[in-house]
């Protein structure tokens, strides 16, 4: 059993469930420092200039990100009201969105932002915005692979970046309207937990990059190789080694480089779910428990909260706190009026009662973020345990006042 998955602050979570209403969001700080400590460790000695980013969409409470800026982190964002966080806090970094619009393109390079632009129909926007003086483009290599299908994010099903075969179109456009300095980036497929495929891909944006040297004679500043460094969330599963990741891409940058005759990009990369999701927990009561055709646990939180297993049918691991030994096969259920509204489905967990805490595990990543109010449900609140222990509220819930505000009815 994986300690990564089991592991929770079991005292803060139960201090909390006695201070706060359920349901709510913990996160831990030392949790996500230690987790950046982890990706600056492991590729920082071995890459000159090393350059950790935070995806900006894992989760965007202000609060988590100034940790993550503490730990030498600058930001990927992905919109136009990320970029006004990563402008508000002011954070480095890159703006990767897709199918943007001139203005949010317009606003990232306002804030200082590396623009890394998803499609060549985007490079005419340049010269309206202000041709800017580097430029990244993110490449499709044309494979990809990721936990479930929707987090494959390359190949010819996947609506991201710049096919290969036309890197060097792209480039060499952008190159005519004046630009000098080049980045190149892909994000081939989210929470991968197989060390050798970061290296198999990152070979083959090198042969990417090689035929856009050749062909434009630009040398890359820059090479970001994205996220999708997997965190496990089945207690069977294992943890990524990250500095097994980081020395076969050690071995690949020597080799390639020297193959090609390339100069050394500095190494960019750009984790969300890494950094976060073990650090965070959604904490709810039990409410109602139900015999029907099968054994139904109804809790307060619901999919509107952590839209993620009824979106992907995602597991998540689930700890009932102080439960008894004896156990029983139960669906653990939220109060949406969808039937994939099932946070754990057919599973063996303790017995449970009205009242009883339900901590579900990894929802400090693409959680709260994807969060929504289908059934006038409220999004709930989020706490961060410090570094001293103490829990402070990092976001009130929403009130009934808050959804309707701006209505006529308000």
């Amino acid at each position: 059993m994986n300690p990564d998955v089991l592991y929770s602050p079991i005292d803060s979570i139960r201090e909390a469930a006695k201070l706060f209403p359920t349901p709510f969001f913990l996160y831990e700080e030392r949790r996500i420092r230690e987790n950046c400590r982890r990706i600056k460790d492991a590729f920082g000695k071995k890459f000159p200039g090393f350059t950790p980013l935070f995806a900006v969409k894992a989760n965007s409470n202000p609060d988590v990100l100034r940790i993550v800026l503490d730990e030498g982190f600058g930001f990927d964002a992905s919109s136009e009201s990320e970029v006004w966080i990563a402008k508000k806090l002011s954070a480095r970094g890159m703006f990767t969105g897709n199918f943007n619009s001139k203005e949010e393109l317009s606003a990232a390079r306002e804030a200082g932002l590396i623009l890394n632009l998803d499609d060549i129909s985007m490079i005419p926007w340049l010269s309206e915005i202000g041709v800017p003086e580097i430029v990244s483009f993110r490449i499709n290599p044309g494979i990809g692979k990721g936990s479930m299908d929707s987090l494959v994010l390359a190949g010819p099903d996947a609506k991201f970046g710049v096919p290969f075969e036309k890197a060097a179109d792209a480039y060499a456009q952008a190159k005519s309207l004046g630009v000098h300095r080049f980045g190149i980036h892909m994000m081939t497929g989210s929470n991968v937990l197989s060390e050798d495929y970061f290296s198999e891909i990152v070979r083959k944006l090198f042969s990417i990059m090689a035929d856009v040297h050749k062909k434009t004679g630009i040398q890359f500043e820059c090479m970001n190789i994205g996220g999708g460094f997997g965190v496990p969330y089945r207690p069977e599963e294992k943890s990524l080694d990250l500095d097994v990741v980081a020395e076969n891409l050690r071995s690949v940058f020597d080799e390639e480089l020297k193959k090609y005759g390339l100069t050394e990009p500095r190494l960019y990369v750009e984790p969300g779910r890494y950094i976060t999701a073990d650090a965070g927990w959604l904490v709810t009561k039990v409410l109602v428990v139900k015999e029907g055709y099968k054994k139904f646990i109804g809790v307060d939180a619901a999919c509107n909260d952590m839209p993620r297993p009824s979106i992907y049918g995602a597991y998540h691991h689930v700890t009932i706190l102080d439960g008894p030994p004896a156990q029983e096969v139960v669906s653990v259920v939220g109060r949406i009026c969808e039937n994939n509204d099932q946070f754990a489905k057919d599973r063996e967990l303790p017995v449970m009662r009205v009242d009883d805490v339900v901590v579900i595990h990894n929802c400090g990543a693409h959680a709260y973020v994807m969060g929504h109010n289908y059934n006038g449900r409220l999004k709930h609140a989020e706490y961060l345990i410090a570094l001293d222990g103490t829990i402070k509220r990092i976001r009130p819930a929403q009130t009934v006042d808050d959804l309707f505000r701006g209505t006529n009815i308000a």
